[in-house]
């Protein structure tokens, strides 16, 4: 969340004076910028559990070490400028 919140200051400060955000509509484009992440990741993993429950999550994601593998992902995720 540190990340995407400093990419969209930075993003915000191209944009003119009466046409930037504020703190909270940060806050609240960073939220989505979240959730798109979350639901890309469920939909990546969903078709691989046959079951959708939490004990049949939980194996998955311990038995491929997704979680360990995300959080170097989350690490080494760099925001950059569209042209």
């Amino acid at each position: 969340m540190e990340k995407c919140t400093d990419y969209l200051n930075k993003q915000n400060m191209d944009r003119l004076p009466a046409r930037r955000f504020n703190d909270a509509e940060i806050d609240r484009q960073a939220d989505k910028m979240l959730d798109k992440v979350i639901e890309n990741i469920r939909g990546k993993i969903a078709p691989h559990t046959r079951e959708q429950t939490p004990k049949a999550w939980a194996a998955f994601l311990s038995e491929n070490d997704v979680l360990d593998d995300l959080e170097l992902s989350m690490t080494e995720l760099s925001f950059e400028q569209e042209d």
